[in-house]
């Protein structure tokens, strides 16, 4: 539906020449094709995006083309990159007078602080955040994803079990409700909760063909927390299946960071099964990407698998 519209609008805003509907059709296609992990045709569409916004000379657009910008070269692995654009998207959104700008950028900073492994470093920020923003449960989310990457499970699992009181339903329809169904999915997964990994692998399963996007920031397709909470619920052959479509899909559409997560979680998954030998395949792989790439959160534990099943190899 959405890239229908998409498909009928551009053709209608260049026939009216108008920016605004122009810039509005290049949004939505952008954000369909980054659903779809069309990355190349989603950059291309922001790139359009940019030029009509600044164009149009307005400054909350200007702030928003450059937070999602950031967004999607996070989207891609390379932190780096993404945070400057992150602190760039900062100063624009002050400029503008945006109450938000210093928000979103400590969320995008998160992203790639957790992911580099020093999310230490701000953790404690982002917990004041979700403390002042309690109804946006995304936040939550990614903070009890955050807390298992710092290896303080326990508290993540509370703020999972708190979550999943109501059986997820507090998370709305909007922009970031699957952004926090699959952040809580990787704390059931990282903290072993059968009891919630049942009730959110059916909340996703509706969007197990498309890749996490909300324009501040994405976790990979949909299908990588499938074999993730698949594989906490027991179901190996549903597991394999589910990571195995992620790892080769990210690796497809140039993710690197995704598919080092998916390459870690299928090891875990294989270890779990006693598969030594694809075990150490698949850590191996995100050992390779994570050093490649500066992804801390995931080397040391795709080290520790390589060198276990090594030992256990010979």
């Amino acid at each position: 539906m959405r890239a229908t519209l998409a498909e009928e609008l551009a053709p209608l805003a260049d026939e009216l020449r108008d920016p605004a509907l122009r810039r509005a059709a290049a949004k939505l296609e952008q954000d369909v094709c980054t659903e779809r992990g069309e990355l190349a045709r989603a950059q291309t569409a922001l790139e359009l995006s940019q030029e009509i916004s600044a164009e149009l000379g307005q400054p909350y657009l200007n702030w928003v083309v450059a937070f999602e910008a950031a967004a999607l070269r996070l989207l891609h692995g390379d932190l780096a990159a993404g945070e400057q654009l992150a602190a760039r998207a900062m100063q624009i959104g002050q400029e503008a007078g945006q109450p938000d700008a210093v928000l979103f950028y400590g969320i995008q900073l998160l992203y790639v602080r957790v992911f580099q492994g020093r999310g230490e470093e701000i953790i404690a920020l982002f917990e004041q955040s979700v403390q002042a923003n309690p109804a946006i449960p995304a936040l939550r989310a990614g903070l009890a994803s955050s807390l298992c990457w710092l290896d303080r499970r326990e508290e993540a699992a509370t703020i999972l079990e708190e979550a999943a009181s109501d059986r997820f339903e507090h998370v709305r329809p909007a922009s970031d409700e699957l952004t926090a169904l699959v952040l809580y999915a990787d704390a059931a997964a990282q903290t072993r909760d059968r009891a919630v990994a049942a009730i959110l692998y059916d909340l996703i399963q509706p969007a197990a063909d498309q890749v996490d996007w909300n324009s501040l920031s994405g976790y990979g397709h949909a299908q990588l927390y499938l074999g993730l909470l698949a594989s906490v619920l027991g179901d190996d052959d549903r597991a394999d299946q589910h990571l195995q479509f992620a790892c080769e899909f990210h690796e497809a559409n140039d993710m690197p960071l995704w598919a080092a997560r998916g390459h870690l979680g299928w090891a875990e998954a294989l270890a779990a099964q006693g598969d030594a030998g694809a075990t150490r395949d698949h850590a191996a792989r995100a050992l390779e990407l994570s050093r490649q790439h500066g992804y801390g959160a995931f080397e040391p534990r795709a080290a520790a698998l390589v060198e276990t099943e090594s030992a256990a190899g010979t």
